[in-house]
């Protein structure tokens, strides 16, 4: 079990009651904001959303537990601890630290909790329905990429929210993932519920194939000159199709990949900017 799953069970256990599923998101928030070592690649990542911080990592993984009997649910809107025993292990540091925040916030009725998470950081309320303190961004035109290797879809949604994209253009020829939320299906629906429009254009990927034994920068540069080449030069109304949607909302072209130089969508974007007179800006 992760470290960051027997957190969430410390909480309960520090809880003692069922606990309400945004309160709990909200103490997990208030915990990585207070603590260096939850404050990690490692611990949940959190978005602007309907209710001010929330992390669909969080909620997918406490859905897991509960399938265990670690976590049981009470209603549609609570949970509280199941009948397994929970595992010991856990550093005792950020152990107390996550009983504290519980402690400090476990008497605090949920609209109070929500006044002072949303006071604290308003940044985090722009896509609330209750109470918006801030004004969500929205980018300069531009065309954006960015790949999500390495970060949650909680850390690579934010991103996206922070920097004031409106349209994910998926740039996957095979749009499956082991980590969650970047699967199609999924991915498109957690970008609607920001209100972040999806569009997955496969035709501009490249097969799985070719992209095997990829290990030095030569053996990616041979790969996509045969890119431009083949796929570039063959796919022209894929093309203008995003050309068109990075001059009507600031868009970005989304890849696996971390860096640019390792990804087909900098080519891609090259194309799209000549014919759109656009900057690139790769969004790392």
């Amino acid at each position: 079990m992760l470290t960051r799953q027997k957190l969430m069970l410390a909480m309960l256990a520090a809880a003692g009651r069922p606990v309400n599923r945004v309160e709990l998101t909200k103490w997990a928030f208030l915990l990585r904001q207070s603590s260096e070592e939850a404050s990690t690649a490692s611990f949940y990542d959190f978005v602007p959303y309907h209710s001010g911080p929330f992390s669909f990592s969080l909620c997918q993984e406490i859905e897991k537990l509960e399938e265990q009997g670690y976590v049981q649910g009470q209603g549609d809107s609570c949970w509280e601890l199941g009948e397994v025993t929970i595992p010991t292990h856990l550093d005792q540091q950020l152990k107390y630290q996550a009983e504290r925040v519980v402690r400090t916030h476990r008497d605090m009725p949920l609209e109070s909790l929500l006044d002072n998470v949303y006071q604290q950081y308003p940044a985090f309320t722009v896509n609330s329905r209750r109470q918006k303190l801030a004004v969500r961004k929205t980018a300069p035109l531009a065309v954006y990429t960015s790949g999500y290797e390495g970060l949650s879809v909680d850390a690579f949604l934010n991103r996206l929210v922070t920097t004031g994209i409106r349209h994910l253009v998926d740039v996957r020829r095979n749009p499956v993932a082991r980590r969650y939320g970047f699967h199609k299906s999924t991915l498109k629906r957690l970008c609607e519920s920001l209100e972040i429009r999806y569009t997955h254009i496969p035709e501009l990927g490249i097969e799985s194939e070719k992209r095997q034994d990829l290990k030095t920068q030569a053996d990616y540069d041979s790969l996509f000159r045969d890119y431009t080449a083949t796929t570039l030069s063959r796919e022209l109304d894929s093309i203008a199709q995003v050309a068109t949607f990075v001059q009507e909302a600031p868009s970005v072209l989304v890849c696996m990949e971390c860096q640019p130089s390792c990804c087909h969508r900098s080519h891609l974007a090259k194309q799209v900017a000549e014919q759109t007179g656009l900057k690139i800006t790769h969004l790392v």
